[in-house]
């Protein structure tokens, strides 16, 4: 008798990377892939994940299993962002996997906070002794 695989959630968070380039992120397996269009760039995440999970069963190993979730700004974003009703149609198309896909767009491009580079380079120097020339 064969084992049921359990449901698997699929949270995609899609943003506008460049003009004209969209990101779709998988969150709970962190999955990137990128097209010109939301629809196309969800449709790759997708096909990426199935390619995955059909090797992974082929050795034995638990479905996307490798793969870590996304960094919680990804989340955050996800959270904040407008969903995609028709997304949940696409359920279907991770072969091999009971899945239940869902979508969000965020309002503009997650980004982690960066320290401008002048202050890294100053706080990294700042146990070194100073030197009188």
């Amino acid at each position: 008798m064969e084992n049921e695989p359990s449901p698997l959630h699929v949270r995609i968070l899609v943003f506008e990377d460049l003009p004209g380039i969209w990101t779709a992120r998988s969150l709970e397996h962190d999955i990137v892939a990128e097209s010109r269009s939301i629809e196309m760039a969800i449709q790759a995440v997708l096909r990426i994940m199935r390619a995955h999970a059909d090797f992974d069963r082929r050795h034995n190993r638990a479905p996307l299993s490798a793969f870590r979730a996304a960094p919680q700004i990804y989340w955050n974003a996800f959270r904040r962002g407008s969903l995609l009703p028709w997304v949940a149609q696409l359920s279907h198309t991770v072969a091999g996997l009971a899945a239940e896909v869902t979508a969000a767009v965020a309002a503009e491009r997650p980004h982690a906070r960066l320290v401008p580079r002048d202050r890294v380079l100053m706080e990294s120097a700042s146990h070194l002794p100073s030197v009188r020339l």
